[in-house]
């Protein structure tokens, strides 16, 4: 790639020139500036948008970290989160944790280097550090979906005590009296909550929540068949179980029908998240949605206030939940 000096060269002028002429930063001549405009043509001259960004320390880009792009949830977050930084003339830059706190540490360092101006993340757990390193040395910082439990920044989250117990209630009033909850790792906020939602409603009729019945998986379809396969092998297998999103769902049913059950007759699945296909979805699933468009969009308005005034104080936007029945 061509660079400023390689310009400056062909056009027989400095460099101040020619940073002069293609940021039109001062007032040159008309002979010099058409000199440079050729010499930019001619050897197809793109100026540094990083190295053009460092006396302003902005760059116009926001990195974005999601736990697994195979996620249809995370379509609609990155939907929402990408149409309003547009909106803004942000560029959005996009990796895949795959659930990995090293994955996320490496990501980070490259956003770093990058000179992103701000950050949205679904945390996926491991060391803090990188991330409250960024953060002092001036980088906005948004959570979504996922926080840490001790870290304070600016979040989205949504309402997973109420989700969860809506769901688990609904499971109670169709008669339901072994429900299991596969739910994620509970190094994140979102799956303590859902827990603690679970356990509430089933001890709100009486029904005391068993330990055998709670499977901590990480957000993956093998985890849950796992642990539905093992809960499905106890003298007492659950009739119900809610999982924590879309892939355990899909576990879920791939050890229920290893085991020969039926859905929703043998084994009712209720799952975290949606989709436009599940309603064409046979066995039907209920689900506990949010809007991941939403969440997307609340995301990226926190990080464009933070870039504006890093002196705001932490704060949440709470999404709340609703139960979408079908079956």
């Amino acid at each position: 790639m061509a660079t400023i000096y390689d310009v400056a060269r062909m056009a027989g002028v400095s460099t101040y020139t020619v940073s002069a002429v293609v940021n039109r930063s001062a007032k040159v001549s008309p002979e010099l500036t058409e000199r440079v405009n050729q010499a930019v043509v001619a050897l197809q001259y793109t100026a540094n948008e990083v190295a053009r960004s460092l006396p302003l320390r902005r760059t116009r880009t926001v990195g974005m970290l999601i736990p697994d792009i195979a996620n249809p949830f995370y379509a609609k977050v990155v939907r929402g989160v990408g149409e309003l930084l547009r909106e803004n003339d942000y560029t959005l830059q996009l990796a895949s944790t795959y659930n990995s706190p090293e994955q996320q540490a490496a990501h980070l360092r490259v956003f770093r280097a990058k000179q992103a101006d701000g950050l949205i993340v679904f945390f996926s757990g491991g060391d803090e550090a990188v991330l409250r390193g960024m953060v002092k040395s001036g980088k906005a910082l948004v959570f979504a979906g996922r926080t840490p439990a001790t870290f304070e920044a600016d979040c989205v989250v949504a309402e997973n005590r109420l989700g969860a117990r809506l769901a688990t209630a609904h499971l109670i009033e169709k008669g339901h009296r072994r429900i299991a909850n596969l739910s994620g790792q509970m190094m994140f906020t979102a799956n303590i909550h859902r827990d603690e939602g679970w356990r509430a409603a089933l001890m709100e009729q009486g029904i005391e929540p068993r330990e055998a019945y709670l499977g901590v998986g990480d957000w993956t379809a093998e985890s849950a068949e796992r642990l539905m396969k093992g809960m499905l092998a106890l003298p007492e297998p659950p009739t119900a179980v809610l999982t924590a999103n879309f892939l355990m769902m899909t576990g879920a049913l791939r050890a229920s029908r290893a085991a020969g059950l039926r859905c929703p007759e043998d084994l009712e699945i209720v799952s975290w998240d949606d989709s436009d296909w599940l309603d064409v979805f046979s066995p039907p699933i209920t689900t506990v949605v949010t809007s991941s468009y939403a969440m997307g969009r609340h995301a990226a308005t926190l990080l464009l206030e933070r870039l504006a005034d890093a002196s705001l104080p932490p704060r949440q936007v709470i999404l709340q939940p609703e139960l979408r029945i079908r079956s």
